[in-house]
């Protein structure tokens, strides 16, 4: 029944008073309930209490007088209009709504620091990083408790005017409401933090399958108290719809920030309530197995009596064999050592009693994780056994680490993958197709950034200046300080020595999953800032979202685009990033359509009213929030997937079978591949420099050659057409599209080529006579430098046909970032994953550029002057092709084909060492074949030829040498034929 429609006897006044007294009151009565088992379980049955138990009991203690301030205030007339509430009522409902807003953040504080203090306890001396991320959350729960705790407090200037309704001085407030959903992000992460957090732990266990899933479900019941904190925020967006989101001084809605506070509140109140309930209740869940074994043992045994033994013999046997527990004989271990299976003993179920439990007092305590995996408690008679089983489940538990060729997950065995430099094509397609996930997630936030920000920009009356800083602290911001501070050092973790040397026996922590899920939370982390941005539509607040998403996003870039360059075959590098590059562009693509023709309709140019705008922008808050969500699915799905890694000695290794050495010295005394990895940073800093320029100001250019419109100001800046009343303005009178429209063409194009130019580089490996990929770098800058060029010059009577170059310019620089990455790669050897990070920290370019074009519109240039700085950016990209044409040692580093009397000469050593190389770094499963002629004249090279004499000799010798001649004239390239016949089975 819908709550709004409820009415008192007697008349038709709106009342969701009852609604909200049934719904607390059942809610904290099962939260009661469990409460009690819990304790009866700690207390009487285990009769061992930690300081979650008491921290929950706390919680509960909160949850209770938080429930009954509700249940209360209903009677005062929460849930009732203002007109309906007696004026006598109205000091005690507000003393009832104060006292709720200060108690619902310390209940949900204790209830979180509760559970997080049970993990701590649950993964003692297992993962260091699962530990590390709960004292994390620990730390963020109770620091956000505390500071949303004293903003309640003291929400009002004076304190008093919060709680007194007959305060009739000057005061100023800060809304409730839009206090609660500002806080919402921390709740989300935090919630979402500690769902995922047990899983890895939990998974890892061997235990019989029944236990293992009611234990993984038991801990997954936790979702449901991120699906009621949703619930609350969609019922604090429709309370706050009409209300003002600053602060606010009017006497009659000074405590709420709006009038009928009572009754638009009311049931995201009841939410919250029931959050903090549900969430005790979950909190309970866990500990509840000494009491379920008492009640209930068919549910975790079978009803025979006996534990169910999820491997049968000859598995345990194997495991045995292949598997021994480190510092044992494989002949001492029976089925009874092996790690986590325990051999099946009758249940005594009279047994369970308190008279077995007795052991486990002070002088035998049992840890966390000995409570959740001990098959059966009753079986705990004494201290030995206690040790004995404890000795088990420690073994079960610490497992996941001591295959040294497999990995094993409880649910799944997954063989653990080789390097990636050896994976053959089958192998590299799978692996890449997987990751390419990364690269249609960041597509899409790519091409809502753009549409977004215009969009905020509308709704907030921002200046132009404003939303170009919105791009700044995306690209220059995030991704200046992101690939260094934490892509680099999370892909190296295990290597480097920042923080300490990683020893050989230590946890490996790093590497590109953990780079992969590093990136997914704090770009997940950035989405969800979004939300109180929006609510109060703040610039600070959006900026630092747009920090923080591209901070995340270029961390997934270094790991991602280096995984595909080095995932496979060295020679389809850049064929498989530019192919993944591709499906980004489609994610930015989509992404756009759908920002442009679903979420924003109305911000069509024209300021429509302000609660139109400000539900706009709520609503894309949905899709921030399941792009998070999404995140938290990605990271656990990289967790649990086998992908393969590759060392610093292994890319050293890799550098051997060049036909140069890439330490030799080049320009101004600098190695060469220090050179090229410096002219690759510059060049991508230009591209995207240039790149986002042009997006910025597209709309300007075109709107700049129209008739009648500014060609310089602060009006030409900001992309918007003049004296037009057109039934849509964002396609004047002119243009056979409309603006955004064109855009998407131009994306279109771009993504395009992209696909293009991937096939063209996977044909070229095959067929020399194709451009190899610096060739197709160059014809592209080239092309981006006409392009843009006849954008400055051109001014058609026909404003379409400026659309011909500048959708030239999309197509061309399409291939420029994949080429400009996958060719800086090349060469770096143990640098190749710092090489990475600072080519990705080249992405930053728009932090100056996009300034510096404004400046020049403002102070008087036209649009199309300013677009000669593009131009500028193009020629300063002409370096890096010029340094890879005219550089024999260059073109010899960074082509996958080089010539075949360089891989003869392979750097001063022998050519068949050179090649063994080769054949070794692709380990047999993709092996280069070298014909049998090039084997022959390869043998034949520095062989000293005996005379001949005669006729027949001279002839012989002559023809020789003019054979030989020709020969080097033509500079053939070395003949490689693919072995894949075993790639098809």
């Amino acid at each position: 029944m819908d709550p709004d429609s409820d009415s008192e006897p007697g008349g038709s006044m709106a009342n969701r008073g009852p609604a909200v007294f049934a719904v607390t009151t059942a809610t904290l009565v099962l939260a009661s309930v469990f409460v009690f088992a819990r304790m009866i379980s700690r207390y009487f049955i285990v009769k061992r209490v930690t300081w979650d138990d008491r921290i929950i009991l706390l919680a509960w203690l909160i949850a209770f007088f938080l429930s009954f301030t509700i249940c209360f205030g209903v009677s005062k007339g929460l849930g009732k209009h203002d007109v309906d509430i007696p004026p006598e009522q109205i000091p005690t409902l507000r003393h009832c709504e104060y006292v709720f807003s200060i108690l619902y953040n310390p209940a949900l504080m204790a209830t979180k620091t509760s559970i997080l203090i049970f993990y701590l306890r649950l993964t003692q001396n297992l993962q260091m990083v699962l530990r590390f991320a709960s004292w994390l959350t620990l730390i963020i729960v109770n620091i956000a408790g505390v500071v949303l705790t004293f903003m309640n407090i003291f929400q009002c200037t004076p304190v008093q005017a919060a709680w007194n309704a007959n305060y009739n001085g000057p005061t100023k407030c800060i809304p409730l409401l839009t206090e609660f959903i500002c806080a919402a992000p921390v709740n989300i992460v935090t919630d979402l933090a500690i769902l995922a957090l047990p899983i890895p732990v939990l998974t890892g266990m061997r235990l019989p399958s029944r236990q293992k899933t009611i234990l993984v479900i038991t801990f997954t019941l936790g979702i449901f108290v991120a699906v009621v904190d949703v619930i609350r925020i969609y019922y604090l967006q429709q309370a706050i719809a009409e209300a003002p989101t600053g602060t606010v001084s009017n006497p009659g809605s000074r405590f709420g920030g709006q009038a009928d506070f009572a009754y638009n509140a009311s049931l995201a109140l009841m939410w919250s309530a029931v959050e903090v309930n549900v969430g005790i209740t979950c909190a309970c869940i866990p500990t509840l197995k000494p009491l379920v074994l008492l009640l209930l043992p068919s549910m975790l045994y079978k009803p025979n009596g006996t534990r169910h033994n999820p491997h049968t013999s000859s598995e345990k046997s194997r495991r045995a064999s292949e598997n021994p527990t480190p510092g044992s004989n494989n002949s001492n271990i029976n089925n009874n050592n092996l790690p986590g299976v325990a051999t099946p003993e009758p249940i005594a179920r009279g047994a369970i009693g308190g008279r077995h439990y007795d052991c486990l007092g002070p002088d035998a305590p049992i840890s966390a994780m000995e409570f959740l995996t001990t098959p059966d408690m009753a079986s705990l008679g004494g201290p030995a056994n206690a040790s004995a089983n404890r000795s088990r489940t420690t073994n079960t538990v610490s497992t996941d680490h001591s295959y040294e060729n497999g990995i094993y997950f409880g649910f799944v065995n997954m063989t653990k993958p080789k390097s990636m430099l050896r994976a053959n094509k089958k192998e590299s397609w799978k692996y890449c197709t997987i990751v390419a996930i990364l690269f249609l997630l960041w597509g899409i936030s790519y091409g809502l950034l753009n549409t977004l920000n215009n969009a905020i920009a509308t709704v907030n009356n921002m200046s132009t200046a404003q939303t170009i800083g919105l791009t700044s602290a995306y690209f220059g911001g995030g991704y200046f300080f992101g690939p260094l501070l934490v892509g680099e050092w999370i892909l190296r973790r295990d290597e480097h020595s920042r923080l300490k040397r990683h020893r050989g026996n230590d946890e490996n922590i790093g590497g590109y999953k953990a780079t992969f899920i590093t990136g997914l939370c704090i770009y997940g982390t950035g989405t969800i800032i979004f939300w109180p941005s929006a609510v109060t539509n703040s610039f600070g607040g959006f900026m630092i979202s747009s920090f923080v998403v591209g901070f995340g996003l270029s961390v997934l870039e270094v790991a991602a685009n280096s995984f595909m360059v080095l995932c496979g075959p060295p020679q389809y590098g850049e064929a498989r990033l530019m192919l993944a590059q591709a499906v980004q562009a489609v994610g930015s693509v989509l992404s756009g359509l759908l920002a442009q023709k679903v979420f924003f309709t109305s911000l069509n140019g024209v300021q429509s009213s302000n609660q139109s705008n400000s539900t706009t922008l709520l609503n894309v808050q949905w899709t921030y929030l399941g792009i998070t969500l999404l995140c938290v699915v990605l990271g656990l799905f990289f967790y649990y997937m086998p992908l393969p890694e590759v060392s610093d000695s292994e890319l050293e290794e890799s550098t051997r079978r060049l036909p140069v050495d890439p330490c030799k010295k080049s320009i101004g005394g600098l190695q060469l591949r220090t050179v090229s990895l410096i002219l690759a940073v510059v060049a991508q800093y230009f591209y995207v420099g240039g790149q986002e320029s042009n997006s910025t100001f597209f709309n300007s250019l075109i709107i700049s050659i129209l008739p009648g419109q500014p060609r310089s100001g602060k009006i030409a800046a900001g992309g918007t057409a003049i004296g037009i009343n057109a039934a849509d303005p964002d396609q004047p009178p002119g243009l056979n599209l409309s603006l955004a429209d064109y855009l998407t063409v131009g994306h279109t194009v771009f993504a395009i080529s992209r696909f293009a130019a991937a096939y063209l580089i996977y044909l070229s490996v095959k067929n020399s006579r194709l451009p190899q990929p610096r060739t197709i770098l160059s014809f592209s800058i080239i092309i981006c430098f006409i392009s843009a060029l006849l954008c400055v010059v051109l001014r058609p009577s026909n404003t379409n046909l400026l659309f011909i170059p500048a959708c030239l310019f999309f197509f061309a620089e399409g291939p420029i970032w994949p080429l400009i990455f996958a060719i800086g790669m090349r060469g770096q050897g143990r640098r190749t994953k710092r090489a990475a990070a600072f080519i990705t920290m080249g992405g930053s370019g728009p932090l100056f550029f996009p300034f510096i074009m404004y400046g020049i519109i403002v102070r008087g240039g036209s649009v199309q002057h300013a677009f000669i700085l593009i131009v500028a950016m193009q020629v300063a990209m002409m370096a890096l092709p010029m340094f890879l044409t005219y550089v024999k040692d260059a073109r010899l580093m960074v082509d996958p084909r080089p010539p075949r009397r360089a891989l003869m000469n392979g750097g001063g050593r022998p050519p068949n060492e050179v090649l063994a190389d080769g054949d070794a770094e692709l380990g047999g499963t993709d092996s280069v074949t070298i014909t049998t002629d090039f084997f022959r004249e390869t043998e034949a090279v520095g062989k000293v030829e005996k005379p001949q004499r005669g006729f027949i000799g001279m002839v012989s010798k002559g023809l020789s040498a003019k054979l030989q001649g020709s020969r080097r004239k033509s500079s053939p390239t070395l003949e490689v034929e693919h072995s894949e016949g075993s790639l098809d089975d």
